[in-house]
């Protein structure tokens, strides 16, 4: 980074002035409407900058209190809902499900397909329409808002999606049979495998990926070689893992929900940034924090700065580490 002395330290105080690294906890209550919302992508459609993560609200007390946060979400102006085939067993569709009934026309539903990890036919085609109609099922719907390929993380896992049998065919008949009305595909730790994806040819409408206020889960890469590959392609960006994919940063006040926030929504093309809520209070705490003005890119560019002087690749691993044990909360987006 060429940046001059006075320049530099300038820069740190100021992003530690507007952004401070260490948690500090929100005092206001959310105000309904309050999150803002941004195109998605090459399409007219506005989704909310704050996105509710189904593994982490799957986690909360009971259904009851997920379907509470919900609805406290969608009348503070959140409209894009996240979750994932086999996340807690299909517990986490089913109670996202419940938590949206009633309210299934105010927002955008996203869900994951598993085929990762499965050799054909039950990793590709077959069994991906297989696991859309048990996703619709659990999610009370009839349809998708997205519907996105789940976790690629090598070059293997790309080749076979676009193979013979391949999971993009079921992307592509979902979308001819009205059950989904976008796609796209996730992943946590191979740069090079979402570059490839995008490469491969398929008109892709979203992807998700890590965009780390703290640089944890290969974040800096994503953000560096993929980011500007969605851009060319007006591909929604959709961020994830702000906290590093680790209770331990929001509990232990490494950073704070408007630093994740801040820091996400700084890249114009992220539209999205998806947050694990499983109390009201982090609710309240990422809403009030979607709300405030994005770091500039002088401002991210010191922040990343100031954290690497204060751990480096320390964060990355110990951040790592928490992603590995499965911790949930708050952070777990």
């Amino acid at each position: 980074m060429n940046l001059s002395r006075r320049v530099f330290l300038k820069s740190v105080a100021g992003a530690a002035a507007a952004v401070p690294l260490f948690g500090m906890k929100q005092a206001r209550a959310a105000e309904p409407g309050s999150v803002p919302k941004r195109k998605f992508g090459r399409h007219d459609e506005m989704v909310s900058v704050l996105g509710i993560g189904g593994q982490t609200l799957g986690s909360a007390e009971s259904a009851e209190e997920a379907r509470r946060i919900a609805q406290r979400a969608i009348e503070c102006g959140v409209n894009f809902f996240e979750n994932s085939w086999d996340y807690h067993g299909g517990r986490a569709e089913e109670w996202m499900g419940h938590a949206l009934e009633g309210s299934r026309d105010k927002v955008f539903l996203m869900t994951k397909v598993c085929t990762h990890g499965h050799p054909l036919p039950r990793g590709g085609r077959e069994g991906a329409m297989q696991m859309l109609e048990e996703s619709l099922r659990r999610l009370k719907t009839d349809h998708l808002d997205l519907w996105m390929i789940h976790q690629l993380e090598n070059n293997e896992e790309v080749e076979k999606a676009y193979g013979p049998g391949g999971v993009i065919e079921a992307l592509e008949l979902a979308k001819k049979q009205g059950k989904a009305r976008y796609t796209g595909f996730t992943g946590h730790t191979d740069p090079e495998a979402h570059v490839k994806m995008l490469e491969g040819g398929y008109e892709f409408d979203a992807s998700l990926m890590p965009v780390s206020a703290l640089g944890a889960l290969s974040s800096r890469a994503f953000e560096k070689a993929v980011m500007p590959e969605l851009a060319k392609r007006n591909v929604a960006c959709l961020g994830m893992k702000g906290f590093g994919g680790s209770r331990r940063a929001h509990l232990h006040g490494l950073v704070t929900s408007e630093t994740v926030m801040r820091y996400s929504l700084s890249y114009p093309q992220v539209c999205t940034h998806v947050v694990g809520i499983d109390k009201m209070e982090f609710l309240d705490e990422a809403v009030l924090a979607s709300a405030k003005t994005p770091m500039t890119p002088a401002e991210r560019d010191a922040f990343t700065v100031s954290v690497a002087a204060r751990g480096g690749a320390g964060f990355a691993s110990y951040l790592q580490d928490g992603y590995r044990d499965g911790c949930g909360g708050c952070a777990a987006a």
